[in-house]
């Protein structure tokens, strides 16, 4: 189609930018001084090279960490000068079958903090409760129940060689970045999966270790309203009827 016409130019502008306006996100968003990549291939990943997890005497799980990476950033560029930390508690057991626990319940708190924790990325012992609950609420969760558990976590090895990895789906309810995660996307519909392991008890048993964990699902995208594809059908529809119609000279 060939459009000669300063109105028709404009027209082709107005109708392309209606339509672009409404296509899915592909530059970096910024939420809370935390900005990612939606394009990322393996959007939305977080990992977290230092956690700790505590065990009380009935069962139930607890833990904290920082946040290292988003989207295959580092933190000194996905949040200059902040720290990202996050909180776990109230995964309780529901079931043991062999050497894996089905835990129920469970809320998964992210932080973001402007000014100094004290924590070092590279020392797990420099975390504490204290220290990772601080700043605004970034994003808050609970956990998602599938197959009769929020969370499953497996035990292998003896003693001091032991290994805890724990697989869970999560469901975003609060925090300042609620509307980019709440996308039902995730295993049975719940928005985020978690992922820990602990290698490294703290002390000497496995009521408190240390280890790494991951967040993954995917970043919200826009789409099309419908009043939206609507106008631009309209606008291209008008301009050809209009062609069609002018009188040649």
């Amino acid at each position: 189609m060939r459009i000669r016409s300063k109105h028709g130019l404009a027209a082709l502008a107005v109708a392309t930018t209606l339509f672009t306006s409404g296509t899915a996100l592909a530059a970096p968003i910024t939420v809370g001084g935390v900005t990612w990549d939606p394009g990322y291939a393996l959007d939305f990943m977080s990992s977290s090279l230092q956690v700790q997890q505590k065990v009380d005497a009935d069962g139930t799980a607890h833990g904290f960490g920082i946040i290292s990476t988003i989207n295959g950033t580092a933190g000194d560029r996905f949040c200059p000068g902040c720290t990202v930390t996050f909180q776990y508690r109230g995964y309780t057991p529901a079931s043991v079958v062999g050497n894996q626990t089905y835990f129920m319940g469970g809320f998964v708190d992210i932080y973001v903090y402007n000014g100094a924790t004290g924590i070092d990325p590279a020392d797990p012992i420099t975390m504490s409760e204290a220290n990772t609950g601080l700043g605004t609420l970034w994003l808050s969760m609970r956990g998602h129940a599938y197959n009769g558990s929020t969370l499953i976590g497996t035990a292998t090895g003896s003693g001091t060689n032991v290994n805890i990895a724990g697989l869970g789906q999560l469901d975003v309810v609060g925090g300042v970045a609620r509307e980019f995660f709440d996308t039902n996307r995730y295993t049975d519909g719940s928005d985020l999966g978690i992922s820990t392991s602990f290698t490294r008890p703290f002390g000497r048993g496995i009521e408190h270790m240390v280890g790494t964990g991951n967040f993954f699902g995917s970043t919200a995208r826009a789409v099309p309203e419908p009043g939206t594809l609507a106008l631009v059908g309209l606008g291209f529809a008008g301009l050809l009827a209009g062609r069609r119609q002018r009188p040649r000279l």
